[in-house]
């Protein structure tokens, strides 16, 4: 999130009434302290660009906008609220085109007909965001790095119940097959996100994630409206990565709708 996002958010909710200039001098600031002082704590332990990034990220939340946590962190959930509320001021149309391509029958596994229609995930899953969708424990082979604050790591994450043994599977059979390394060099240990009681991002439905069927990986170089051309996990060197996610039963968004190369689901379409 640029300093000119905030400011022209500061302004939209009549906390800024300076230049547009990037500038994050004590106009800036005076309007993200009072976003601080709405939210009742101290910021003070924060350097300025998380500041900054947490006051854009509760104006948009104020908005409608879904940005996950208020944590001053530009994970996927606020970066996507961001194209959503520029597209929405420019009156351009930021969803994401999801159908399916005609060669994704000829990339798939046989082991994904264990796995419901997207559909039909309520049915076979049970309620988005019910506990269940977080009683699964995937156990990582080695730390993690976060992908919207890499200072940190996870070794385990939470996932629906039902897919906690492929899901572990996966990460395993990866770590047997490349080792920690070249996972590192690859992006494969970068940590996007599981679980998340949300819309799709760019869309309306319901996200997978918010059953905890769906997992992402290096998000930064595998974006969401990237097709295979800049797409990080497009190479051909990730097809024995992705041929471990169908052997599960997982399907990957990048082979079934050319977009969103971060992204394998349980889910067909």
């Amino acid at each position: 999130m640029q300093v000119t996002d905030v400011q022209r958010l500061l302004a939209e909710a009549n906390y800024y009434n300076g230049p547009i200039d990037g500038d994050a001098g004590l106009g800036t600031m005076r309007g993200a302290s009072v976003i601080e002082g709405n939210a009742g704590r101290s910021f003070a332990e924060w350097p300025t660009w998380r500041r900054l990034t947490h006051a854009g990220q509760a104006i948009l939340k104020a908005q409608g906008y879904s940005v996950g946590d208020l944590d001053g962190l530009t994970g996927p959930q606020t970066s996507e609220a961001l194209t959503q509320w520029r597209s929405d001021r420019a009156g351009t149309d930021a969803s994401v085109d999801r159908t399916p391509t005609p060669e994704a029958g000829a990339r798939s596994h046989p082991a994904q007909m264990a796995w419901p229609l997207q559909r039909d995930v309520r049915a076979f899953f049970g309620p988005a965001g019910a506990p269940a969708c977080t009683a699964g424990v995937v156990a990582l082979p080695f730390p993690f790095l976060i992908a919207w604050n890499k200072s940190q790591s996870v070794s385990r994450f939470y996932c629906h119940e039902k897919v906690a043994e492929p899901l572990t599977w996966i990460f395993a059979e990866a770590h047997r097959t490349f080792g920690a390394e070249r996972m590192r060099d690859m992006g494969l240990d970068i940590y996007g996100g599981c679980f998340a009681n949300r819309t799709m991002r760019g869309g309306t439905a319901t996200s997978m994630h918010a059953w905890g069927i769906a997992v992402d990986l290096d998000p930064e170089h595998n974006q969401l409206r990237w097709g295979a051309d800049r797409a990080r996990f497009a190479k051909p060197e990730y097809r024995d990565w992705w041929q471990i996610v169908m052997q599960a039963g997982a399907v990957p968004a990048g082979y079934a709708w050319r977009k969103d190369w971060m992204h394998f689901q349980f889910a067909r379409l």
